[in-house]
């Protein structure tokens, strides 16, 4: 049994000496000259096992610092529909990012009281391969236009000489930047009904040529929103192919019957000049078709949903980050408040004058001292092995370092022929292939890895595991060589999330 005393000055020279033993507490009289220190304890911490409460303390947040990051977007290929690229560095544990370098991602995720900057390379200056410019835009709903952005989200249009490491070669380039701080309890908003203008042409033959709001030969457009007004404008060379919506998807077309035509809501129909025009009834099913009465290529899809805020399979909003035309989306999930990870501490937050949460790496990052001290020790080390030979041998440097790589697909695992490409720096060899996922599948995840668009290795994620290696991993790649990886099995139920693929490669 452990007792904790406490000795306290009554008055001039008197000192009292309280003993706690178990549950009892004696208390005497104590001659000062027993006396070196004078100490009040602390508080005792509880650490019963399995409790989630810090003793007596009333100053201590477990709940991780709100996530602050940079991140950038670009669109550097032709195409109206190509994918955004991203890049972010990772930042605090609990938030899992892993960073990436121009990478097309299936959801951004932003987390509840988060704070954003968002540098879109794409919005002004052309550059790569692209053809036009594109703004970006978060929106509560998929579609075309700006209206029904969250007032949390707001946009600099020409922001000037903005860098971002890998993006854009490093450029110093014209941006748009949304700044974005997520409250920490989210309103919906009250919808605006949409109101579209698509631009429809005969350009090419046995084709519809949009333009504007929806862009190519026969594009699927929406989706259209329940309430909204959608006008198709129809340049005088549509003339000699008229224009109508229909249930029917071509099966049973024949020429002049307008089979399945849909009229509700629906003014022009039949119309090959002027225009058509669409207010999309309550009742209206999820799917339609614009079909050309005459010819039975000429025609596409029309998706459409009810007017409201997505949630997904665990309840979170998702919003989408968007130009202001069709396509080009990707869906951005707002996460609440990641719980405490592993491997983190507690630190005194001087602002809120509590104790909270923190990995290493956001401590260093924050603390000033702490950078100077790892320069130091590095520095020392550094020299070290200068003097004794070891890091001073290109050969021996080559065959002691170790770089890694990491392709990446965030969120729910999607099947996907990859198009994010990593590319050798110079020649290498890959020596390892580890493969890692967040939340489990339930059946096997397979991946094939692509160097230069041929498969040279496959791996996979046994159902339920969180991680693999792939067996015999080594092959080698020229300087300018890509490697891609494609997704071809995932879960069922249970897709799996989160998924990294990590290459460890030496310089040869």
């Amino acid at each position: 049994m452990t007792a904790v005393k406490d000795f306290v000055v009554r008055k001039g020279l008197q000192v009292t000496e309280s003993i706690k033993l178990g549950n009892k507490t004696i208390t005497k009289l104590v001659d000062s000259a027993e006396v070196t220190s004078i100490v009040q304890q602390p508080s005792v911490i509880s650490q019963v096992a399995g409790s989630t409460s810090v003793g007596q303390l009333t100053n201590v947040n477990l709940t991780p610092n709100p996530e602050v990051l940079s991140l950038a977007v670009d669109s550097p290929t032709a195409g109206h529909a190509s994918p955004w690229l991203w890049t972010w560095v990772s930042g605090a544990l609990p938030y899992a990012r892993a960073t990436i370098t121009n990478q097309s991602q299936s959801n951004v995720p932003l987390y509840i009281d988060g704070t954003y900057t968002l540098f879109n390379f794409a919005a002004h200056e052309i550059h790569g391969t692209m053809t036009q410019t594109h703004k970006i835009y978060l929106k509560w709903i998929e579609g075309a236009g700006t209206d029904n952005l969250p007032s949390w989200s707001t946009s600099a249009l020409n922001v000037q000489n903005i860098t971002f490491a890998g993006v854009n070669g490093g450029a110093a380039t014209e941006v748009q930047r949304l700044n974005i701080s997520v409250p920490s309890s989210i309103s919906l908003p009250t919808l605006v009904a949409p109101t579209i203008t698509y631009n429809v042409a005969f350009a090419n033959a046995g084709a519809y040529t949009f333009s504007g709001n929806a862009v190519g030969d026969n594009p699927n457009i929406g989706p259209l929103y329940k309430g909204g007004t959608y006008t198709f404008t129809l340049d005088s060379s549509i003339s000699g192919h008229p224009f109508y919506l229909t249930t029917d998807d071509g099966t049973n077309f024949s020429a002049g019957q307008y089979v399945g035509e849909y009229t509700t809501g629906v003014t022009g129909s039949r119309n090959d000049s002027g225009t058509v025009v669409f207010t999309v009834p309550a009742n209206a099913p999820s799917t339609l078709y614009y079909q050309c009465g005459q010819h039975a290529a000429m025609k596409g899809t029309i998706t459409i949903k009810d007017l409201e805020v997505e949630t997904n399979v665990s309840g979170n909003y998702v919003l989408y980050f968007q130009h202001d035309q069709e396509d080009h989306a990707v869906p951005v999930e707002i996460r609440p408040r990641p719980t405490i990870a592993g491997q983190s501490c507690l630190v005194y937050d001087t602002t809120t004058s509590k104790f909270i949460p923190q990995d290493i790496g956001d401590y260093i990052t924050k603390t000033a001292t702490a950078r100077e001290r790892i320069t130091e020790l590095a520095t020392d080390e550094i020299t070290s092995k200068l003097n004794d030979d070891t890091i001073t041998n290109l050969t021996k440097v080559k065959d002691q370092t170790v770089y890694a790589a990491n392709l990446y697909q965030q969120g729910t695992l999607q099947l996907v022929t990859g198009t994010a490409r990593w590319y050798a720096p110079f020649a290498l060899q890959i020596v390892a292939i580890n493969n890692k996922v967040s939340t489990a599948a339930d059946q096997n995840i397979l991946i094939t890895i692509k160097k230069n668009g041929t498969s040279v290795k496959t791996g996979s994620i046994a159902a339920s595991a969180l991680s693999s290696t792939v067996t015999s991993p080594e092959f080698t790649m020229a300087e300018g060589d890509y490697i891609t990886v494609d997704i071809t099995q995932i879960g069922t139920t249970n897709k799996g999330e989160n998924l990294v693929v990590q290459f460890k490669y030496k310089q040869t």
